[in-house]
């Protein structure tokens, strides 16, 4: 096999520790819960953990607001456990990947505190000042700057008036970021996801916010300050790029990026239009399956592509794109294994292993995410272009808190996420039906399905899914809702048959030429290939 990094062969498990486990019985998700439950991520299959931000910070948007990158946040623990979760991942063959915030800091950070205190510090060059505002927006609405009367000036700040762009043309800034990269990788972190990173090289005076004319420069430059020191770092950064922006960022011969997320594929329900994701449409799975295809087929041999259904920032995958009523194994079954035969790395999100579904508060009162709280004021109370009703809809598909329930471990009190504090976020209604212990010994859950998948690629057949083509057969059939690929080399091929529809589907298998493929993967525990396509079928099969 040609050489691949760990990365390339692992799949990796994003952990948003405040919902996760809580050791503490404080309300909160915390380290020593995420230790507690190596062994279940362990014996689920997956090489690396992502962790959502655990540094200090006053939480105004759940972490992405930091105050200090060398500490860790005391709702989480402290930086002994960060230590023993490093070294007994490590004993499990599990690395762990940092999220690092290098967009903008929380404005209780040093830096920004310093910055407002004089105009000629060196850190108010660290971010954005203007003495007269112009007419950028925030991307959580409102006005993008922020009065300081001390200064008599405004800040811009893209995200929540609490998170105040850095200024990357500084060269002071990108060497702070250097360092803390540096730092954590020195405590035996294997790489970060970077967040907002296409911000980075924003140019305010010619109104480019994001892909700036100098971000390849910063990136390259960071990678060999850093990322470039260390034996197979990883660096995914997220954005929400083209394929050809994709590429400018992850070929390997650019020295920036392991990898870019992609958010085409995850946001076909949301509107074209101002309201975005609180209007929510219906999925095209024509397009859905254009644009997987596109993105398989455009990043080539020089880019890999990162894969994933759900993050911390999107609703539950089978509430979305699948159905979360009497299909809901099903459907999550099937996306997941769409997603698991591609090529690329394969990210998943707490609890998706599980088929977790949206909450569907039906209060406001009951979310915390900033977006959807700020959004709210402004299209329902301040604009009023929306009614409560409407926004009330696109919440439910859509909020950002719809991912960030409590893991759902069991069915006791809170779901098992705790020993009965109230936690920090409501539970999901559904989690005495819904939970790990329900599944984990079930041959035929969600979860065992997830773990086969897993294992299926990681030991049986990387071969052929690191190395071999990818081939749309979908057009072999004139249905929306058919997705049809093949991943081949010379020694093995593989055939994946979707339907992703609940109705029945019928078609012609020697079309697809299957003389001699097994089944291998089957949501309906098929042991022969079959024309008759049930709601939410998936067929893997092999030669």
């Amino acid at each position: 096999m040609n050489k691949f990094t760990w990365w390339q062969k692992d799949v990796i498990y994003q952990i948003y520790p405040r919902s996760f486990k809580d050791a503490n019985n404080d309300g909160n998700g915390d380290l020593k819960g995420i230790i507690s439950e190596l062994d279940y991520l362990e014996s689920l299959g997956v090489g690396g953990i992502w962790l959502s931000p655990i540094y200090a910070s006053p939480m105004h948007d759940n972490g992405y607001d930091v105050s200090n990158y060398y500490e860790i946040n005391p709702m989480f623990g402290t930086m002994e456990d960060f230590d023993l979760l490093v070294s007994e991942a490590k004993k499990r063959n599990i690395y762990i990947i940092m999220d690092l915030v290098c967009n903008h800091t929380s404005t209780e950070h040093p830096w920004f505190q310093e910055a407002i205190k004089d105009k000629n510090s060196i850190y108010h060059d660290f971010y954005f000042f203007k003495k007269t505002p112009d007419d950028k927006r925030s991307s959580f609405g409102g006005s993008a700057w922020k009065y300081v009367s001390q200064l008599d000036e405004y800040y811009y700040h893209y995200f929540d008036e609490s998170q105040a762009d850095l200024n990357w043309a500084n060269p002071l800034v990108r060497k702070e970021v250097a360092k803390i990269v540096k730092f954590w990788l020195d405590k035996g972190c294997r790489g970060f996801r970077l967040d907002a990173i296409e911000l980075i090289g924003k140019d305010l005076e010619k109104n480019i916010i994001a892909n700036g004319p100098r971000i390849h420069e910063y990136l390259h430059e960071l990678n060999l300050m850093s990322f470039d020191l260390y034996d197979e770092a990883l660096s995914v950064g997220e954005g929400w790029p083209t394929v050809d922006i994709a590429l400018d960022y992850t070929r390997r011969e650019n020295k920036e990026l392991s990898m870019i997320f992609e958010f085409e594929t995850s946001t076909l329900d949301w509107s074209n239009n101002r309201f975005g994701k609180y209007d929510p449409r219906k999925v095209d799975f024509k397009v859905y399956k254009e644009a997987v295809t596109k993105w398989q087929l455009g990043l080539k041999d020089e880019g890999w592509p990162a894969i994933f259904l759900e993050n911390h920032d999107l609703g539950r995958s089978v509430s979305r794109y699948g159905n979360d009523g009497i299909y809901r194994c099903e459907s999550a079954k099937l996306f997941a294994s769409i997603m698991f035969f591609l090529k690329g790395t394969i990210f998943l999100y707490q609890g998706e292993e599980l088929g977790l579904t949206n909450p569907y508060f039906k209060d406001l009162s009951m979310y915390n995410d900033v977006d959807t709280l700020t959004r709210y004021k402004e299209f329902v109370e301040d604009l009023k272009i929306m009614s409560h009703e409407k926004f009330m809809e696109g919440i439910l598909k859509n909020s950002r808190d719809n991912a960030r329930c409590p893991m759902q471990w069991n069915s006791k009190a809170n779901a098992g996420f705790n020993s009965g504090a109230t936690p920090w976020l409501s539970i999901n209604s559904n989690y005495k039906e819904i939970n790990r212990d329900n599944q984990i010994s079930d041959p035929n859950s969600v979860f065992s399905f997830y773990k086969n998948l897993i294992h299926l690629r990681k030991n049986v057949l990387s071969e052929v899914l690191l190395t071999s083509d990818y081939i749309d057969l979908s057009s072999t059939y004139d249905i929306d809702t058919l997705f049809i690929y093949q991943r081949k080399n010379n020694d093995c091929s593989i055939i994946a048959i979707n339907n992703i529809s609940e109705n029945e589907i019928s078609i012609d298998l020697d079309k697809l030429n299957i003389d001699g493929y097994e089944v291998i993967v089957s949501n309906y525990q098929r042991l022969k290939p079959s024309g008759m396509l049930k709601p939410y079928e998936t067929l893997v099969l092999k030669k």
